[in-house]
């Protein structure tokens, strides 16, 4: 319970310091991306950067981050992390930490929920464009999407669609 009130109000202090003053230019280009996504969503590492290389000819770097707001071990599976990686006073510990301060010229946010540590982790990330969903708080998304991210044949087509978008300006 006390861990919740900390880790909200470290959340609402960070969030009033992201607010983005970034704006696209032509020389905008997606060299690298983060994904920051909800484990329990039935999409993988691959599905991005297939779409990634469908679209661009270059090479990406890529950062995952998969969360759990479970009790389940995850200190086995790659790139998951969960509250154990965030202090009582909200800092973010080790890996997770290096995963979000990682400049990136895309950051995805792929979660549908309202959760208070996918949110903070998407805050937290350092990068020049995000997309994200409608169900969660849109001031932390720059491009958003009005359907879930189950939907992925639908993300499929909206993203390529605003990537092209941005490769024109």
């Amino acid at each position: 319970m006390i861990r919740k009130l900390f880790h909200s109000i470290k959340y609402k202090n960070d969030f009033n310091r992201r607010i983005s003053n970034n704006i696209v230019t032509s020389d905008f280009k997606i060299k690298s991306v983060r994904v920051v996504m909800d484990k329990k969503l039935p999409v993988d590492e691959n599905y991005f950067r297939n779409l990634l290389c469908e679209i661009t000819d270059s090479k990406i770097y890529f950062t995952f981050i998969k969360f759990s707001n479970t009790k389940e071990n995850i200190s086995n599976e790659k790139h998951c992390y969960g509250i154990h990686n965030i202090s009582l006073f909200g800092n973010f510990r080790d890996k997770l930490a290096k995963a979000c301060k990682r400049r990136v010229d895309l950051q995805i946010n792929f979660f549908d929920n309202d959760n208070l540590y996918l949110k903070w982790i998407a805050i937290k990330g350092d990068y020049k464009l995000s997309f994200g969903f409608s169900k969660t708080d849109i001031r932390i998304n720059d491009v958003i999407f009005d359907f879930l991210p189950i939907q992925t044949d639908i993300f499929k087509n909206e993203f390529r669609k605003y990537i092209r978008i941005l490769e024109t300006i």
